[in-house]
């Protein structure tokens, strides 16, 4: 019903997709030389390939506009939640929206759950499929339509071309190909039949990926087919296909096919040397799999009409990348946000980079910044989710990583700022197979006009606990393994030495070769302030049953440090005495 459009702001998102940067630009983007026109609407927008064509869409600009079963999290773009079987919701985005590009990727894709209800698989993989066609074919638009690898007959001893014959053997296969004529028929667009996707979700979700790779990383067992051949894509790939195929407006049917012919078996050893993991594997066939008696064995797709004519588009070799996230809770932080943000964006890194920004303060003001400087994290190649969250550093924590995907996790204060090696030095650090799972740059005390502050932080630098423990100041890592140790944060002030530790000495280290710099308090009544915060966290993780306190061994050494600069150790001692004056005079 229409009436379920007012309540996601209908105008609200008509002028956000139309608007780019403050500038009115009809649906029209540049992103290096190369335009994407028109307005773009993308059914299943928080599914697997939906996600990264979204992101894709508004990175490069363009207005999108997706449509999913539900709000999406993912910040990849305005998702409007709607049944697409209501007929009279999706004619009203159609009249009102006006797409000129329509991704039509929602589907009930299992093949299971369409034997299970055909009619429902009807509905969605035809009925909408339909009428989405019709429309592309009154309003002059381009439709995209993803039809399977699961079409084929499977008993083929190379790779199926566009012009081989396929079968209706199962009902998905049925829906499937009965979706391909609507579009077809109504040259309405591009029929793409995809093989298998593989990658990390844009949207915080279970897939078979992250239950493959979570299990490898644990160690598991991990039940692998070796009698099915696929060529897989990878879900980026994937996405700029789609895009391209978009932009030039193709129509037809073209094969969307890897370059190389694996079983699942060679995919997941694929999977778990690009996590650095030994893999665990027990061979299973495809008929010991759900449905497993209709699974044809070759599924391998030729791609050679799409890199033929569009060389440019043709997918690569599976390139498997470790997700690194890096969570920054954001707290009146509108002002120095973007010292965090812009060195982040000017990492030498290769890996996969999710940022999650948890703003927790309630200010518009602070939530514009954070909007604001996210494209430039996107820009730069990285994934990058912004949400709101609780009050409080641990809530916009714990909110920040439930959009993450698994992996090594990066906490970084809103102000800090990270030499451009840092990501790889890290996540060098924490590989599998180092046996360190705790790790922080080397801080670096941004400049100061406060004498009182520099004397504070050269003499707390110089403590012997905090070199060998090491304390923190506003970055710290742990790797993926080293992140299972617990599930959510607990409700603590000192996050940081709460994480810390979860690990013992040997599993923690220094690397001196990144960096991080940080703003610290500024003269004594702000050193003072921040110091009775310390001492209260510290009062809090004393009640904790936690494996690796740091007990007496935290005071070795300091007297000793302290004496060598005099002067400066007495600013130390003064701010410590204040706070504990002011903590006892206040809990009388």
């Amino acid at each position: 019903m229409v009436r379920g459009l007012v309540g996601v702001r209908w105008r609200g998102w008509v002028v956000v997709v139309v608007r780019h940067r403050g500038m009115d630009v009809a649906g029209f983007g540049v992103v290096g030389g190369a335009s994407v026109w028109g307005r773009w609407l993308v059914t299943g927008a928080c599914g697997q390939l939906g996600g990264h064509v979204t992101d894709l869409l508004a990175r490069r600009g363009a207005a999108v506009l997706g449509i999913g079963r539900r709000g999406c999290p993912g910040g990849h773009g305005t998702v409007l939640p709607m049944d697409l079987r209501r007929a009279g919701d999706l004619d009203a985005v159609l009249r009102r929206y006006r797409p000129t590009h329509v991704v039509h990727l929602a589907a009930v894709s299992a093949p299971g759950a369409v034997a299970a209800d055909p009619a429902a698989g009807w509905a969605l993989n035809v009925g909408v499929t339909e009428r989405l066609a019709r429309y592309a074919r009154d309003e002059n638009a381009w439709l995209f339509y993803p039809s399977s690898d699961f079409i084929w007959a499977g008993s083929a001893r190379r790779r199926y071309r566009e012009d081989d014959v396929p079968v209706e053997r199962t009902a998905y296969a049925w829906t499937k190909l009965a979706g391909e004529r609507a579009v077809l028929a109504a040259d309405a667009g591009t029929v793409a039949r995809l093989s298998l996707l593989h990658g990390d979700p844009m949207c915080p979700r279970r897939t078979t990926w992250t239950r493959v790779a979570a299990a490898l990383r644990a160690g598991q067992e991990v039940p692998v087919c070796t009698d099915e051949y696929r060529t897989p894509v990878s879900l980026a790939d994937a996405a700029r296909i789609v895009v391209g195929l978009g932009e030039r407006r193709v129509r037809g049917l073209v094969h969307v096919a890897g370059p190389e012919v694996l079983t699942p078996r060679d995919l997941v050893l694929r999977i778990a040397d690009g996590l650095g993991v030994p893999p665990r594997l027990r061979s299973i066939s495809r008929r010991d799999l759900p449905g497993g008696v209709d699974r044809p064995a070759n599924m391998a797709m030729s791609g050679e009409r799409l890199a033929a004519r569009w060389p440019e588009l043709a997918p690569g070799p599976i390139r498997v990348r470790p997700a690194f996230g890096v969570v920054i809770p954001v707290y009146r932080g509108a002002d120095v946000l973007h010292r965090a943000i812009h060195s982040l964006a000017a990492q030498d890194f290769t890996g996969d980079l999710h940022v999650a920004l948890a703003v927790n303060d309630g200010d518009p003001r602070t939530l514009r910044a954070a909007h604001r400087l996210a494209p430039v994290l996107r820009e730069a190649g990285a994934r990058c989710v912004v949400l709101t969250s609780p009050p409080g550093r641990v809530p916009a924590i714990n909110a920040a990583e439930a959009v993450l995907p698994e992996g090594a996790r990066l906490y970084l204060d809103q102000d800090a700022v990270l030499s451009p090696d840092s990501l790889t030095a890290l996540a060098r650090a924490l590989a599998p197979g180092t046996g360190l799972h705790f790790a922080v740059p080397a801080v670096r005390i941004a400049a100061t006009d406060s004498v009182v502050s520099r004397a504070y932080y050269r003499t707390w630098r110089s403590l012997p606990y905090v070199r060998q423990s090491p304390a923190t100041m506003g970055a710290y890592a742990v790797s993926a393994h080293g992140r299972t140790r617990w599930d959510t944060y607990a409700p603590v002030r000192s996050d940081d030495k709460w994480v810390r530790w979860h690990f013992a000495p040997h599993e923690r280290t220094v690397v001196t070769t990144a960096t991080y710099e940080v703003i610290v308090p500024r003269g004594p009544r702000e050193l003072v302030r921040a110091r009775r915060r310390y001492q209260r966290g510290n009062e809090e993780l004393t009640h904790l049953s936690l494996a690796h306190g740091d007990g007496a061994n935290r005071h070795r050494g300091v007297a000793a440090t302290l004496l060598r600069r005099p002067a400066a150790a007495a600013v130390f001692l003064g701010v410590h005495a204040a706070a504990a004056v002011l903590d006892r005079l206040s809990s009388r």
